[in-house]
């Protein structure tokens, strides 16, 4: 039987982990939290640094293969393994690094957003005035949900950015500096990439995010049918540029007016932009346990597996609509009261994902709702959420003007 070693062992490598199980094989984990989610639920599970090579070894001694569910891995010691590990190690290496990714977006051709290179504070504020404002500042390493990112709208502010990243980084300083888009909207778009190189495109989700973490997440995204195929097919390129063999996110910024000395991807007067790559499961992603033929751990499954990957589409003609669950819905409750989910009959999922403690904007859980059109999905999802929490849901808001 396959053995399938997945690093990192919370939410993503869960769900993946029921998909592989469904095609007959097995999962092992390896997480440096001893209390992560998937290490708790499922047998072999390891607990210990990226850096301990003993412990890697030992734990990927039964593997077949290897995959990942977090880009903040160290590849060091995973390099000295004789094991393969999908998508490979040299895309993880591109894409856990901003300035890296960034150099092969320019170099690949493909529409993303001017940015400029730091390696010290001075060269920060010198490069940021010759950059111009205003700026967004991003740390090459460590960036998620919105760590590790600044917006610099004055030479003081990037003072205060730089001295604030000294301190942070210290010899290990490095970050970009992009141009501010005009949003419109955020979509994302994910690609499944088999060892034969054919391609199966996931249809295009339209995301939201609420101090920079993903607060809902829409399918189809309410843009034109063109601005939809070029997201796709741009998001295509970038994962057989890439050389990716297993799934890629690809974020992309859409705006009515070019962003400052950027190279964007103009369709249906829409400029379109990628943002930022993820070789793994996505967040946005998870809609499609509900709203598409396979989900996007169906298809990695099958992709580490050697298994065919058939077209991913839509389920019926409405719209499908995630919501996160973060560490405030809990406000202090060891668990939910799920009762009042009974009246909602728009719910098509709940999942917690049994994290032992909740934290303030820390994902918990999500929830799914289907309905016949985008607003009807969206209104359910809200109400399904405000019925968990214990405070009013926070009201609609329009798609941000700014990033």
């Amino acid at each position: 039987m396959t053995i399938v070693g997945i690093l990192g062992a919370g939410q993503l490598g869960t769900m993946l982990a029921d998909a592989i199980h469904a095609l007959g094989a097995e999962t092992r984990f390896y997480d440096p939290e001893a209390s992560a989610p998937a290490i708790r639920r499922f047998v072999g599970g390891m607990s210990g640094p990226w850096t301990d090579l003993a412990h890697l070894r030992a734990f990927a001694a039964p593997c077949d293969v290897l995959t990942y569910e977090m880009e903040h891995i160290d590849t060091d010691g995973l390099r000295s393994l004789d094991i393969d590990v999908v998508p490979s190690l040299d895309v993880l290496e591109t894409t856990q690094d901003r300035l890296r990714e960034k150099r092969f977006l320019r170099s690949a051709g493909l529409p993303h957003v001017a940015f400029m290179e730091a390696t010290s504070p001075a060269d920060l504020v010198t490069r940021g005035r010759e950059f111009g404002f205003p700026l967004i500042v991003k740390t090459a390493r460590g960036g998620y949900d919105g760590k590790g990112q600044w917006r610099a709208r004055n030479e003081d502010q990037l003072d205060l950015v730089a001295q604030q990243l000294e301190q942070d980084l210290g010899p290990r300083f490095a970050c970009a500096m992009e141009a501010v888009v005009d949003l419109e909207r955020e979509v994302s778009c994910i690609v499944a990439r088999a060892h034969d190189r054919s391609v199966q495109v996931f249809p295009v989700f339209e995301n939201a995010h609420e101090h920079h973490i993903l607060d809902w997440t829409l399918v189809p995204a309410r843009i034109s049918p063109a601005v939809a195929r070029r997201v796709q097919a741009i998001a295509r390129t970038t994962a057989e540029a890439l050389g990716v063999v297993g799934l890629l996110t690809t974020e992309f910024f859409l705006s009515r007016t070019p962003a400052r000395g950027s190279e964007s991807e103009p369709v249906d007067g829409i400029h379109v932009y990628v943002n930022e790559l993820a070789p793994r499961p996505h967040n946005s992603g998870h809609v499609t346990r509900r709203a598409t033929s396979l989900s996007q751990f169906d298809a990695l499954a099958r992709i580490v597996l050697g298994a065919p990957v058939p077209e991913p589409t839509l389920r019926g003609n409405g719209y499908y609509c995630m919501g996160n669950l973060l560490g405030d819905v809990f406000a202090g409750q060891t668990e939910l009261d799920l009762g009042g989910l009974a009246c909602h009959e728009e719910l098509l999922e709940i999942m917690l994902y049994g994290k032992l403690e909740w934290a303030p904007r820390r994902k918990m859980g999500h929830v799914i709702a289907n309905a016949c059109d985008a607003d009807r999905a969206l209104a359910a999802m809200r109400a399904i959420r405000g019925s968990l929490t214990l405070t009013p849901e926070r009201p609609s808001e329009p798609p941000p003007t700014q990033r």
